[in-house]
Parts: C-alpha cells; sequence; structure tokens
C-alpha cells in the first residue's frame, strides 16, 4: 500500500509504501534529508518497499539517526506552525538550548531598550495600545532616567517570559513529558519573538523626528497594525506550542490557551505589584499591568486638560481680558 506525503522543506508531494514510514529519506526536489510520516494507526509495517521515482531512502547509518543541524533554526522561523518538531530534532542538544535562551532574553533585552527611548511596549503599547489606538510615547523622546524604573520594567517582562515557560513545562508534565525540557525553552522563545520585535519597531522608531501630520497619522496606523499582527503571531505561535509541540490535540489547545493566558495574567499582576515597590523606591508610584494602564490614561487627560487650561489663560492675558 502507498502513503502520499509532502516535503516539510519545499513542499514537493511524495509517494511512498507503507514500509518506509518512519524512515529517513531524501526529497527529489530541494535534495533535503527528512523523515517519512508514521503509518495510519492500525497499519502494519514490513520489509521493503520503494519509494516514488526520483525520492531516495537515507542511508541506516549512525549519522543519519540524528538529522544534520544546518537549517533547523531556519525551518522553524520559515514555518513556525508546521515545523516546529522536525527543526528541534535537526537542531540537537545545545543549539535548543542556545537558541531557546537568546531568544528568550531578546524581549526583556529590546523592551528595555524601547522603554529606554520612551515607550513601555509591553504594559504601555500591547496591552493599553489597542485601547487607546496611538503610540505609547512620543518619538524621540527619552526614557525614565530613574534606575529603579528600567530594573522594575525588565522584570515585568522576564516575569512575563518566565510564567509562559513554567505554563508550557506543566502543560509538559500533565502530557506525560514527551518533549525535553530544551524543547520547551526553545518553543517558549519562539513564541516570544514577535514581542521582541514589535519591540525592536519602537525602538527604530524613536530615532524618527516626525513633522508631517500625514506621516504621524500612518505612523499610528502601521503601529496599530503591527500590535495587531504581534498579538496574533503570538496566539498562533502558543497553539502550535500547545499542539505540535507538547502533543496536545487542537480540542484540548482550544480550552488550554486562555486558561493558560488567564493564569498568566493573574500571576503577572500579583507579582508586577511587587516588583512595582522598586519603582516607588525610585519615586515613582508602581506601574502594574492593571493599575498601569489606568494612570496612564488619567495623567495623559489631565496632562491635556492641564495644557489646554494654561493656553487658554495665556490668550486671555494677551488679549487683555
Amino acid at each position: 500500500m502507498h502513503l502520499k506525503c509532502r516535503c516539510p522543506h519545499c513542499g514537493t508531494k511524495i509517494r511512498y509504501q507503507v514500509e518506509l514510514s518512519s524512515g529517513f529519506a531524501h526529497c527529489p526536489g530541494c535534495k533535503t534529508q527528512f523523515q517519512l510520516p508514521d503509518a495510519p494507526p492500525g497499519m502494519a509495517r514490513g520489509s521493503g518497499g520503494t519509494l516514488s521515482p526520483g525520492v531516495r531512502p537515507a542511508a541506516a547509518s549512525p549519522s543519519n539517526l540524528v538529522p544534520p543541524s544546518r537549517g533547523g533554526l531556519g525551518l522553524a522561523l520559515r514555518d513556525p506552525m508546521n515545523a516546529q518538531p522536525e527543526a528541534m530534532k535537526a537542531m540537537g542538544r545545545e543549539s535548543l538550548l542556545t537558541w531557546g535562551f537568546l531568544m528568550g532574553m531578546a524581549l526583556p533585552i529590546l523592551g528595555w531598550l524601547a522603554f529606554w527611548r520612551g515607550t513601555n511596549v509591553f504594559s504601555g503599547q500591547v496591552f493599553g495600545g489597542l485601547l487607546r489606538g496611538s503610540v505609547s510615547g512620543e518619538p524621540g523622546n527619552s526614557g525614565s532616567a530613574k534606575v529603579a524604573d528600567h530594573i522594575a520594567v525588565v522584570a515585568e517582562i522576564s516575569v512575563f517570559a518566565v510564567l509562559l515557560f513554567s505554563a508550557l513545562l506543566v502543560l509538559n508534565i500533565l502530557h506525560g513529558r514527551q518533549t525535553p525540557m530544551r524543547g520547551v525553552l526553545f518553543t517558549t522563545g519562539l513564541t516570544l519573538l514577535p514581542f521582541a520585535g514589535l519591540s525592536l519597531y519602537f525602538v527604530g522608531l524613536s530615532f524618527l523626528e516626525i513633522k508631517s501630520s500625514e506621516v504621524a497619522d500612518a505612523l499610528t496606523h502601521l503601529t496599530m497594525f503591527l500590535t495587531l499582527l504581534t498579538l496574533s503571531s503570538f496566539f498562533l505561535l502558543l497553539f502550535s506550542s500547545i499542539t505540535s509541540v507538547l502533543g496536545f490535540s487542537h480540542k484540548a489547545a482550544f480550552w488550554l490557551i486562555p486558561g493558560v493566558l488567564m493564569v498568566i495574567f493573574v500571576l503577572f499582576t500579583w507579582i508586577t505589584k511587587l516588583t512595582g515597590e522598586i519603582s516607588k523606591m525610585g519615586g515613582k508610584k508602581a506601574a502594574s499591568l492593571g493599575a498601569d494602564y489606568g494612570l496612564v490614561v488619567k495623567s495623559d487627560s489631565e496632562r491635556q486638560v492641564r495644557m489646554s487650561f494654561l493656553a487658554e489663560g495665556s490668550e486671555w492675558r494677551r488679549e487683555g481680558r
């Protein structure tokens, strides 16, 4: 009996016999070695079998038990929704740990740089920007000069990353530890990459000098689009992590994702209230997720009213009224 599949690298259609399922083969299109899918449940495997023309089975040597690490990271970045398991197999233990740690650290570092340039992307933009519909922080403004504020922001972002990793680790344990910890670390870092990219965008935006209102409006719409893209990418990558990496069904992931995010949100709010005490020591009110948005809106509105009142007072004085 013949089965069909597609090459995970280039999408070439491949026809092979059931006896060769779970084995390694070389794609006739891109010449890349990959593992054939498992046989359907209840279908026995025999010996022998043939592949479609042009497809060569990989030699059964010890070097082929683990695919080469070249291209594993690129495969995960090109197709993170479907190719994470194959990419993890291709990368190996050391590469998974290294790239998982680096991608996990990218968010706190880039988030801090964005805050240093005047935009609290995580609390001010990702959660508050959707409701306000405007950029949090004017381009070119400098961030807080207090060291305590910078520490609080880095701690806030790091707490979110650690909570996400812990949640996926708990789900992996509940599902029988099918994925090693290094794999959970890698998929966590990959899931956080959209937030790191948004932070990098705000860092670049802070160096622009915007003088035209049309350009400012265009950047506002672009910022809204990128924020929505970041959030949707985060949810899709989290769905892929729970299904393709941890092994849960799509139906289970549909219910698990809201529950996981709710637990992370509650713990994140509670922990950031504690880290907000660091800002209090620096002479600034605590900037927890729940309270920060309300304080920002209130302070922004009060500042606008105050500036309008001062402008009207100046005009009255100039006219002698």
